[in-house]
């Protein structure tokens, strides 16, 4: 068996044979994290990771006159603060806790002992954080070639599609993030997001909903918006 349908296929688990997968879950220790905590603090010195077993997390930064930028999501099955770990170095962002969170926190001793034990596992991690790196690539080419409304269509685009669900009226996106994080990720400042997903709206291709969601009626409809 190479990968368990039950974790996402990008993620660091969906990535791992099923052997290999379960010898990374028995090391570590089992936390528990309610809504809206800091389980990693930008510039901070510890070095652990955690392994997401539940729930979803944020990772995002504070610059030096304190605006803070989403930079990416994490659910179930993927690993954050591994850049610390491996170059133990302070932490370059903060992780945020979007509801529950259930992880395993492996120290930065354990998982090197497991990368030396299983060579298999480091390449798949080296592949996570090179899909990771292109991302972020993707959204400065963004912010070169494509106006504030596009660039969010086209992070929404890829969010819905990877993590939303489709329902009757269309496929929402289930994490409960603000209009100005949403547009953060595509590199714009708060005063911009409000007219980004105001334009999305007149576009009929995103309809903003109560509980910090939104709601896309046609997912095609979205891409062909954002140029993809």
């Amino acid at each position: 068996m190479t990968q368990d349908p039950g974790w996402p296929s990008n993620s660091l688990l969906g990535r791992l044979r099923d052997n290999t997968r379960q010898e990374l879950l028995s090391i570590g220790t089992v936390v528990r994290y309610t809504a809206d905590r800091e389980v990693i603090e930008q510039d901070a010195k510890d070095t652990h990771v955690l392994l997401l077993l539940e729930g979803v997390v944020k990772v995002q930064t504070t610059d030096e006159t304190g605006d803070t930028a989403l930079l990416a999501i994490r659910v179930a099955g993927d690993l954050v603060g591994e850049m610390a770990a491996l170059d133990q170095k302070p932490r370059s962002a903060t992780v945020v806790t979007c509801g529950d969170v259930v992880a395993k926190l492996i120290t930065s001793g354990e998982l090197m002992g497991f990368l030396h034990r299983r060579n298999d596992v480091f390449v798949e991690l080296i592949g996570m954080i090179n899909d990771r790196l292109r991302w972020a690539n993707q959204r400065r080419r963004d912010f070169l070639s494509h106006p504030a409304a596009e660039r969010v269509a086209r992070v929404l685009a890829e969010l819905v599609q990877t993590y939303g669900r489709e329902e009757t009226a269309g496929w929402t996106l289930g994490i409960p993030l603000t209009k100005v994080e949403l547009a953060s990720i595509a590199g714009m400042k708060p005063r911009t997001a409000e007219k980004a997903f105001s334009d999305l709206r007149k576009a009929g291709v995103v309809v903003s909903h109560l509980r910090r969601d939104v709601l896309v009626p046609d997912l095609d409809s979205l891409r062909k918006f954002a140029g993809i």
